[in-house]
């Protein structure tokens, strides 16, 4: 796909194409002969204007002719789009441009590019910065400031499952960063600008968004202080850094999921539950996990692995008469798992960090190189915590992995597992749950959290007795770090 990447702001152009980038100021001023020339830098008081800066208008005064700002704009664009070496028309372009812009700015943009490109799509350059910044990924609220030649916008994007969006925003068409000095109008104008934004609501993050002079964001600092708090971090980020390029388009073809090994997840207190018993007395009874629902990469691939049995016949354990071991007994006998305490021990898989309750531990696996880790209680009740990642392929997003969980459930056998569900808070994070009935009498409440490119599920098992392993199971979900 020829495909450009374009980053819009008054004073700077930056493009990425295929093969090459470029940047340039949006300026046009008369040559010789009358046409526009384009990317003269933009110092006053001469006659060079910003294109970008009079969108909103009608005409650009540049005597003795007055262009319009539609044919300033084409100027601009075929420019940049030339020194990009792409050839035109390309497939699309894609339009960072600022937050505050309304359809009538864009509508001119657009007319402009649509001369030289099959599509057109346009992102709030705040929701770009918060995308690009590894450092916004586990902020609740960021805070993006944008500062024009003449005017200051302040946006507030939050997070949720389906990525970031913006929540508020504010702009201040008479607050320039040049207004921004010690003990000065603009100090307290964009203290006040900041204020208004966040209502009372906290912020983790502010970004600086084309500002790095360490006077000026010291400045920042102070100003978002009374309304973010003093721990509130400042992050300046680079309009290059905005330009990310055109970037594939895999489709999302979900495929039979490959089998998990089956995993004696149970085995440590197995052996000691038949040191407990006489000779003739060795038969167990235990559960087996299901694994989690899994997106692979390239293939995505979701799928549910049950196993039950016992060290003999497994069709025979549920008339056996053989005693079962105190620690294996139903839940009705159970323990309950102990309180949950701040200094749980911590376990990590691939990119995913999360807490081990007290009173758990990790259970031996039948593979350490799978993306998977189970854990179970120390006192042998008849639970278990699975928790798998698996990453998903590049541009997949909630709805796909939602609609392909939805396909792969429907193909399970009827009373098997529940239907999904959408926008489900379990452990103070939003997701995608259903509940799975496995064949041994068990259940396995399944919460699955898809962030930053990763589908990570938490498998709740246990028989009768939910309230017992809640608490545990919802301190591992709500712990869940995924690394960027």
């Amino acid at each position: 796909m020829r495909a450009v990447d374009l980053v819009v702001t008054d004073t700077r152009i930056w493009a990425r194409g295929a093969a090459t980038h470029w940047d340039v100021p949006p300026s046009v001023v008369l040559g010789s002969d009358g046409d526009l020339v384009v990317g003269e830098p933009l110092t006053p008081p001469t006659q060079v204007s910003s294109a970008v800066a009079f969108i909103a208008g009608e005409r650009i005064a540049l005597l003795p002719r007055v262009p319009a700002v539609s044919e300033a704009m084409t100027s601009v664009i075929g420019t940049v789009l030339r020194n990009l070496n792409v050839e035109t028309p390309c497939d699309r372009v894609t339009v960072v441009c600022p937050t505050e812009w309304g359809a009538r700015k864009r509508g001119v943009l657009d007319a402009a590019i649509r001369r030289f490109a099959g599509d057109v799509v346009f992102e709030d350059m705040a929701i770009r910065a918060v995308a690009v910044d590894e450092g916004t990924g586990r902020s609740r609220r960021t805070v993006v400031l944008e500062f024009g030649s003449l005017s200051t916008t302040a946006t507030a994007v939050v997070r949720d499952h389906q990525g970031a969006h913006i929540e508020s925003c504010e702009y201040e068409p008479s607050l320039a960063l040049a207004d921004l000095i010690p003990d000065s109008r603009g100090i307290n104008e964009l203290a006040a600008l900041i204020g208004r934004l966040l209502a009372g609501q906290p912020a983790d993050v502010v970004q600086t968004v084309g500002v790095s002079d360490p006077a000026k964001l010291d400045l920042i600092r102070a100003a978002v202080q009374p309304s973010g708090g003093p721990a509130i971090e400042v992050r300046p980020i680079a309009g290059a850094d905005l330009v990310r390029g055109p970037q594939p388009q895999p489709g999302y073809r979900p495929d039979a999921a490959p089998a998990l090994p089956a995993t004696e997840w149970m085995q440590p207190l197995r052996q000691r539950a038949a040191a407990q018993q006489a000779p003739a007395r060795r038969r167990n009874i235990y559960i087996a996990a299901g694994a989690a629902a899994v997106i692979v990469v390239t293939a995505a691939a979701i799928g549910v692995v049950i196993a039950t049995g016992s060290d003999d016949n497994p069709a025979a354990v549920a008339a056996t008469s053989t005693p079962v071991p105190a620690t294996l007994r139903p839940t009705a006998e159970a323990k309950p798992s102990p309180s949950i305490a701040p200094n749980s021990s911590t376990e990590t898989i691939g990119r995913v960090r999360f807490q081990i309750p007290p009173g758990w531990r990790t259970a031996q696996v039948a593979d350490p190189g799978k993306p998977r880790v189970d854990l179970v209680p120390e006192d042998g009740s008849r639970m278990r915590i699975t928790v798998t990642q698996t990453p998903v392929v590049t541009g997949t997003g909630y709805e796909q992995v939602a609609a392909n969980l939805e396909t792969q459930l429907r193909q399970k056998p009827n009373g098997t597992l529940t239907d999904l569900k959408r926008d489900q808070v379990f452990g103070g994070k939003s997701g995608l749950s259903y509940i799975e009935h496995p064949t041994d009498g068990s259940t396995v409440r399944w919460h699955v959290l898809v962030e930053h490119g990763m589908q990570v599920s938490t498998g709740c098992q246990y028989v009768d007795n939910w309230e017992a392993i809640a608490p545990p199971c919802e301190l591992v979900a709500s712990s869940l770090i995924v690394a960027p």
